[in-house]
């Protein structure tokens, strides 16, 4: 199983052909090719949502967005994610490793239901114990 995180679905959703939608499409052919059931998380969705609305035409960024999401199961946040959340937030404040608690929100999301994490910003989930990343 794997989650993708906003960069990807980002780079999937780029219009012009570019080196980072190329790599992207890649890495969604490599996952389909070995089975991979498609997830994402839904501060995900609400990090793609605010770039839509930012943008000149936000209802065709919207559409976009929802025509991608159509193929894609979105993960619940449930009790289990938000405890793992609050432990994984508590644990890095006492490390000194701080984290966006948005990365903090998505990672527990994808942990909980035992999830790889497939992002191109690694560096975002480097000290989240438990949590495989992979690259693309």
């Amino acid at each position: 199983m794997a989650c993708l995180d906003t960069c990807i679905l980002i780079d999937l959703l780029r219009g012009a052909e570019s080196t980072r939608k190329r790599r992207a499409s890649a890495k969604i052919l490599e996952l389909a090719a070995k089975d991979e059931r498609l997830t994402t998380t839904r501060f995900n969705v609400a990090e793609l949502l605010v770039g839509a609305y930012r943008a000149d035409d936000s209802s065709r960024e919207i559409a976009a967005i929802g025509k991608l999401l159509a193929r894609i199961a979105i993960l619940d946040f449930d009790a289990d994610a938000a405890n793992l959340f609050g432990r994984l937030t508590a644990l890095l404040q006492e490390k000194g490793k701080p984290a966006g608690d948005m990365d903090v929100l998505i990672a527990a999301t994808a942990l909980v239901v035992g999830e790889t994490l497939v992002t191109d910003t690694e560096v975002h989930f480097r000290h989240i114990t438990g949590l495989t990343v992979e690259t693309y």
